[in-house]
């Protein structure tokens, strides 16, 4: 159906409901773009989020990227996964929390009587499996997106529990009952779900400004950026105890850094986070979807601390290494601020092209398709 059909048989107004995960940053920062490529398509598009995140920082996400700030609700059921810190999981309280949700068996009404009482048309899910389960039985429009899945990560995380994998089984098949669930590019492939739709990288791209950067931190023209970031996950670093390489400084984006004279708060120089990526020269962090993705869309030159524990990296490290120069660097080396061998790694590799795509507008394109044809259905006369 053409596009202007479709807004033409929309242009009554609907109330979406967006349930993005707190565990991290890099589901809000996967969902807001496409937000705003829905909005565009149906300008009178009404949003409400429900999040643990921080509200101030929900609205604010939405705005640095020209939208209105939407209405946001507190909500704890998705938490995704408890961590020790930025790379740990804590799989005891994180199989806890999980048991108590599914030890309640009045959770599916709980959830239908908050879409109700919300007065909502569609569910979009990042990645919380109960909205979605809730919205399908009350025959609304269902949407998940993500570069993973908390059914395949708790699966991963079950050690041969069979309590466990029961409870992964009860949320794959909430997952299932959504009308697409869309896997992003890069992150783990949704096998299994007969409704996975394949969905190109959704990445923001910054405004390099290498001379301004290096002029913001008193340092040579010539003078190498390292910038170490972790997300929107606990991480702390003794910074004073770093000996970087000559011709490095590093631009330290976690909490309590000591600053040196190589050593500087990103905090302090008052930059966006997209910005120093892209005027930097290298970014260190763990593999993160948000994170991953805006490296990809940059080619940075990435040094990467192993999550061995956590199933989505081995995939964000294999496509990142296609549009970036990678290599690893163990939390022990960057503990104590040793990066030779992982310069050295990265200096031995050609050049990669950088990544691309809209994986925003294909979303949106897809889920006002299928709203538009349910409305259409749901109009004709009954025979």
């Amino acid at each position: 159906m053409p596009a202007a059909k479709r807004r033409e048989r929309m242009s009554q107004s609907i109330h979406l409901l967006v349930c993005i995960t707190s565990h991290g940053w890099g589901h809000l920062a996967q969902t807001v773009p496409i937000i705003g490529a829905l909005r565009w398509r149906l300008p009178d598009l009404r949003i409400t989020v429900r999040t643990g995140l921080d509200g101030d920082l929900v609205r604010e996400r939405f705005r640095a990227l020209g939208q209105p700030a939407p209405d946001v609700l507190p909500d704890r059921s998705d938490f995704g996964f408890e961590m020790h810190d930025a790379i740990t999981i804590d799989d005891e309280r994180s199989i806890a929390r999980y048991a108590a949700l599914h030890a309640d068996a009045t959770w599916l009404d709980r959830e239908r009587d908050s879409l109700r009482a919300l007065g909502v048309d569609a569910v979009f899910a990042n990645i919380g499996y109960m909205p979605l389960a809730a919205a399908a039985s009350l025959g609304l429009p269902a949407f998940g997106v993500c570069s993973l899945n908390w059914a395949d990560v708790l699966a991963s995380r079950a050690h041969g529990r069979a309590d466990v994998m029961a409870i992964a089984a009860s949320m794959r098949d909430a997952y299932a009952k959504a009308d697409r669930l869309f896997a992003l590019v890069p992150g783990m492939p949704f096998d299994g779900f007969e409704r996975r739709v394949r969905a190109a990288p959704i990445a923001r791209r910054g405004h390099a400004d290498r001379a301004g950067l290096r002029k913001a931190l008193g340092v040579p023209a010539a003078q190498r950026i390292m910038l170490v970031a972790f997300g929107g996950l606990p991480m702390t670093f003794d910074t004073a105890r770093w000996q970087l390489p000559e011709g490095w400084s590093a631009v330290v984006l976690t909490q309590g850094t000591v600053e040196t004279p190589t050593v500087i708060a990103a905090e302090r120089l008052g930059w966006a986070y997209i910005d120093l990526l892209a005027s930097c020269d290298l970014l260190v962090a763990k593999p993160g979807y948000g994170t991953f993705a805006e490296a990809g869309f940059a080619s940075r030159d990435t040094l990467a601390v192993p999550r061995d524990d956590w199933p989505e990296a081995p995939w964000l490290i294999d496509w990142l290494a296609q549009h970036a120069r990678c290599a690893t660097i163990a939390l022990p080396d960057l503990r104590a601020g040793r990066f030779e061998a992982g310069l050295a790694a990265i200096a031995l590799q050609p050049a990669r092209i950088a990544a691309d795509g809209d994986g925003a507008a294909e979303i949106a394109d897809q889920v006002v398709s299928i709203i538009a044809g349910r409305r259409s259905r749901d109009a004709q006369p009954s025979r």
